[in-house]
């Protein structure tokens, strides 16, 4: 039995659910941007808040495999870049960017794998060296821990939500 889990939207609201190795750009002041079920993926949000330019990149990996045909919008070290290019070329300003990251959960739990993928925290460490060479400080952070975590970013506002498994949301 399948279990199916849908949002209806209200008619003023634009809901992008943003999938893995995605990145979504927009000036909608009526979008709503969100990452569903991150587990060791990290959700790096970007706004402008003079423009009120909303951004998210899901990301999956720490870093670009090289290999042709990758989606790069997948890795930490080339997603991030091109979430900021994108802000830019929807009229953002590098220097008025608030980044705000979540995800990065260590999920593997297996007795004796505690510690092999680390795929959370070493995403977490690519995003931060690229934000560092950016020299982009992020504003808030919920990063981490080993609970799932969905995202949810408002492009009226530029506030960001992020709610644990089993918890309520909670501003970012």
């Amino acid at each position: 039995m399948a279990i199916v889990f849908s949002e209806t939207a209200a008619p003023e609201r634009e809901l992008h659910l943003v999938g893995m190795g995605e990145i979504v750009v927009t000036d909608s002041p009526n979008a709503e941007l969100s990452c569903i079920g991150l587990g060791s993926c990290v959700a790096v949000c970007a706004y402008d808040v003079r423009e009120k330019i909303g951004g998210m990149a899901h990301i999956v990996l720490p870093q670009y495999n090289g290999l042709p045909g990758s989606n790069r919008a997948k890795f930490a070290d080339t997603a991030v870049p091109m979430l900021i290019d994108e802000m830019l070329k929807k009229g953002g300003v590098k220097s008025r960017l608030i980044i705000k990251i979540a995800g990065g959960a260590q999920m593997t739990i297996a007795p004796g794998l505690r510690d092999t993928f680390k795929t959370g925290e070493r995403n977490l460490e690519q995003i931060m060296s690229v934000l560092r060479r950016e020299n982009i400080t992020p504003a808030a952070a919920d990063t981490g821990g080993s609970v799932g975590r969905t995202v949810r970013m408002y492009v009226k506002t530029g506030r960001v939500t992020v709610k644990t498994a089993y918890g309520m949301p909670q501003e970012l």
